[in-house]
């Protein structure tokens, strides 16, 4: 059985800090381990946590999980880059008018998502991830408590994830 939105939110304000600073020992980076713990709690939330996953040790190990999951990805990233380097007989390295095509598309995509949020929603995404704001400066302006910041920006992420898989 899937356990209430509210539930996840209150294990994420009682594990937020924990966690961050169990990631950042991983990959060494505030923002990233940031990212790491809400993409987290985002997959609980799209997928539909069951009372087994909603303990310490899996929401623990999934954060774990991912956070390996981006030290492997920044490490291809960084493989890719040097041999790109050794790499001299590229001719041109502006994107193809296809992939600034493929990705206008996908910006519309991601901005129609966004717009289709609910109002308060939006307003905590947006100033979280893109005005790049602390969740006290959020709650500041709207209003409201930190904690439902970090409910309503973790909720946004959810959604869209669920919104742009769909799309």
């Amino acid at each position: 059985m899937n356990v209430p939105a509210d539930d996840i939110a209150a294990l994420y304000q009682t594990e937020v800090q924990r966690l961050r600073a169990f990631v950042r020992r991983i990959i060494g980076c505030h923002g990233a381990a940031e990212d790491v713990v809400q993409q987290a709690f985002a997959n609980l939330l799209r997928k539909g946590a069951s009372d087994e996953q909603l303990n310490r040790g899996y929401v623990t190990q999934a954060v774990h999980n991912l956070a390996l999951n981006h030290l492997r990805d920044t490490r291809r990233r960084a493989e890719v880059e040097l041999t790109g380097v050794e790499t001299e007989h590229i001719a041109d390295s502006r994107p193809s008018p296809e992939r600034i095509v493929s990705a206008r598309r996908e910006l519309q995509r991601l901005l129609q998502a966004i717009a289709a949020l609910p109002e308060r929603r939006r307003q905590a995404f947006v100033l979280k991830r893109l005005e790049g704001l602390s969740y006290e400066e959020i709650a500041e302006r709207m209003g409201t408590t930190r904690n439902t910041v970090i409910s309503q920006v973790v909720a946004a992420m959810a959604q869209l994830d669920a919104l742009l898989e769909r799309a």
